[in-house]
């Protein structure tokens, strides 16, 4: 069968209370709010961007949000709009990418930083994403938030001491080659 290529088609999720689209600029203001929460931003991985994720004012949440939609165009990896489904609104971001290492981001306003809203959206990565971003294994970054590490380790995922050692990765092995 064909493979659908998710920087042509990009898909959309539904997972629980979220619905997962491809960010659009227009979500700017709706984002702020997480992004300039110095507590979510504790919980963002950041490792390998070019900056925190610390924005205080619409423009730098569009300029953001710019340089997520380049990175798409470029076949590098989708940023999705966590949309929470009974606000019709977009509270933070999911980004994915796959490859040999597929890595998965999850940036979410304090609220929602619970092991039920996580595991929404981990299972989803394992069941979904994964399909659509082939990869040999995922890695998400719990860092020391334990509801990320009950919603990853709920999900499959297993601790990845090898991998970026210190900075509180888990891996999901999909079934590719193991090394």
């Amino acid at each position: 069968a064909m493979r659908m290529n998710p920087y042509e088609n990009c898909p959309t999720y539904a997972a629980g209370r979220f619905l997962l689209r491809r960010v659009e600029r227009a979500d700017a203001e709706a984002l702020l709010p997480c992004y300039s929460d110095p507590r979510a931003v504790a919980n963002m991985n950041d490792d390998n961007c070019t900056g925190d994720f610390h924005l205080t004012t619409l423009d730098q949440m569009r300029a953001c949000i710019d340089g997520w939609l380049e990175e798409f165009a470029q076949g590098r990896y989708v940023r999705f709009a966590a949309v929470d489904r009974t606000r019709d609104r977009a509270v933070g971001t999911v980004e994915i990418f796959g490859g040999e290492i597929g890595v998965l981001r999850v940036d979410l306003p304090v609220a929602y930083e619970t092991k039920e809203a996580l595991g929404e959206l981990l299972a989803l990565a394992v069941k979904d994403m994964i399909r659509d971003f082939p990869m040999d294994r995922l890695y998400f970054k719990a860092g020391r938030s334990p509801a990320r590490w009950d919603a990853a380790l709920a999900q499959g995922f297993r601790s990845a001491e090898a991998f970026r050692p210190g900075k509180g990765y888990l891996e999901y092995y999909t079934g590719g080659k193991e090394r």
